[in-house]
This record gives structure tokens, sequence and C-alpha cells, in this order.
């Protein structure tokens, strides 16, 4: 959560009276002080419950994909699809197996009917399993970590359903999973949880060098990094003629500050704690540094082909999908 608190740290120098800075990493500053986050996961204790869940996480993949809904991607050209194309003369020599007989019963000719070609793109999908996403405001929510994960196997769900080549980026900069074949989902969670039980806590994003030139990168995470490391990313990305697509996973509590009184703020990943009592000057000062953080991912994005796609985790999931499914190059798009 180290750009949330940097968010509290640029308020506390703003409004003294409102706010202290404490040393200590998890002190309480007071008897009347509220301690956020309140119960941290660490990364073993996710992937564990997310490995006793897998079986109706992966259900719940499918089943988000389907309410999304997708279709194949077509070519303007005959191919090996599934969509009828046109109907073309058969030629000297055609299989018997080609030809279309009641479409030829109609005249004196035979034809062969024909299917549009259908062109796979090559899409890498990658999870930020850094500590701040394993943090949720309510008890009724669930974790950023968790909400991006079945957001990852509902999207990779979806793609596989429209022909598309998927591949999953790992943390080391290792060739990237290639995903296929009826098991596709099941190999991806997996390997999306041994990622997760190997992270480091710091935000890391996955290496440049590993992704496939042309290809379309899906980064479900927080947002929560350093301008100058997501920008790199970005520049190294887009040299290798890659379009990347943020979809920032949110709590709500992250976007309105409904915090009153003295609460402390600790972050998940060695960030300085600090106190703060919540008030509506803190609300609004806290409101515009978020939304000046807002417009930077999106300005960062856009200029790497790609607007952000920002999903509250009180959202449904089907929500993100649908976005996501909109953007140019994704869907039916061409």
């Amino acid at each position: 959560m180290r750009a949330a608190l940097s968010f509290l740290t640029r308020l506390s120098g703003r409004t003294p009276r409102d706010a202290a800075r404490t040393p200590g990493p998890s002190g309480h500053g007071g008897d009347d002080a509220g301690f956020l986050p309140r119960h941290p996961v660490s990364a073993t204790a996710l992937a564990d419950s997310l490995a006793s869940r897998l079986p109706s996480l992966i259900v719940a993949a499918r089943r988000i994909a389907q309410n999304a809904g997708a279709g194949p991607h077509p070519r303007r050209k005959a191919g090996t699809g599934e969509e009828f194309w046109q109907y073309r003369p058969a030629m000297s020599g055609e299989a018997a197996t080609h030809i279309d007989w009641r479409q030829s019963a109609r005249g004196d000719r035979a034809f062969v009917r024909e299917h549009e070609a259908q062109t796979p793109h090559t899409i890498c999908i990658w999870c930020d399993n850094s500590a701040s996403m394993r943090w949720r405001s309510d008890d009724s929510l669930p974790l950023k970590a968790e909400r991006a994960f079945l957001l990852a196997l509902a999207c990779a769900a979806m793609l596989l359903r429209q022909g598309e080549d998927i591949r999953l980026l790992g943390p080391t900069g290792a060739p990237p999973l290639r995903l296929r074949g009826r098991q596709a989902l099941e190999r991806m969670a997996h390997a999306l949880i041994a990622a997760l039980r190997a992270t480091a806590d710091e935000p890391a994003l996955p290496q440049a060098a590993a992704i496939p030139a042309r290809s379309r990168v899906l980064l479900f995470g927080d947002g929560l990094y350093p301008a100058t490391q997501l920008a790199a990313f970005l520049r190294a990305a887009t040299a290798r003629q890659a379009t990347c697509t943020l979809i920032e996973v949110i709590d709500p509590a992250e976007t309105a500050f409904p915090y009153e009184g003295h609460t402390r703020f600790t972050g998940l990943e060695d960030d300085t704690t600090v106190l703060l009592n919540g008030s509506a000057a803190l609300r609004h000062d806290y409101a515009a540094i978020w939304a000046r953080h807002q417009e930077r991912l999106r300005t960062l994005c856009q200029a790497a082909g790609s607007p952000p796609v920002p999903h509250l985790t009180d959202q449904p999931p089907e929500k993100a999908l649908l976005a996501l499914h909109a953007l140019p190059g994704m869907g039916n798009r061409p």
C-alpha cells in the first residue's frame, strides 16, 4: 500500500493539526486510535485460501465469462473459422466431403461452403501479488488480490472461448506460460497460486523482455506503483509494440477515505506509519490527491495505447470484463 501511504504522508504534512507521523511500524498511538489495516493477510495464507476454493473459483470464472459474452475474432477472408463466409464453385478434384450438397442441389454446379478465417491475438495476463493487494477495508469485501485472481481467470476463460493465444506472465521474467487445452484455466490458477507463494511484498511489474512482440498485455493490479517504475515498464512494452491495459482493482475506501477520528495507518510494504484524525478537510485533501493519482495513471496508460479499466471490489466482476471487452482490439473487434 506504498502509494496509498504516500497520499497519507502528504496529508500529514499538509494538515499537521490533524495528523502525526509515528516511528513504530505497528504500534497504537493511543487508546482511542483505530488501526488499519486491521488484519493484513500473508501471501502464503492467501495462496492456501485460494487453493482450497479453487474448484468453485474456476466455476465462478467460467460463469462470469459466459455472462460477459464474447465471440471469435473474424477476418474478412476465407479460412478455418466457424462463421459462414461464402459459397464458391467447387474445383476439379475437390473432395466430396467439401461439397455443400444442399446449396449445390439448387443449380447445376457444385459449391463449397467456406468459413471466415479467425486470427488469434496473443494476449498476456499478469496479476499483481504485492502486499497492497492483500487488503480490504471491510470483511464483506474481497481482498483486492482475490478479485484480481478471479478477474484474471474469467478474462482468460472469455479469451480462450474467442480462440485467442493466451499466455501467463510470471514474476521472474521467465518465458510466459502458454495456456491451451481443456485444463488451461486449472493450469493458470495453479501457476498464479505458485507465483503468489513465491512473491515479494514490494510492488513489481512484469519483465518487459518476457512480453511477446505485438501482443496485448492485461495487468490486473491496484495501480499503486511508483510513477517512474510504471512509466519505464510501459515504455519498454511499447518498444516491443505491445499494448498494455491496466485493470485497476480498487477498494472503495481508497477512493473516499471514509475514516473518522484518530486512525493509525500502517503500510503493508515497509512504509512509514501515519496517525491521522479524519476530518472533512482531510477527506477533501485526500480526494484531490487521489484524483491526481488517477489522472496520472490515465495519462501514462493512454500514452501506451490503452486507457485503464478501473474496477471497485464492491461491484460485480462482470462490469470489469464488459468494460475490457469494449476496448478497441478486444472483443469482436479486428
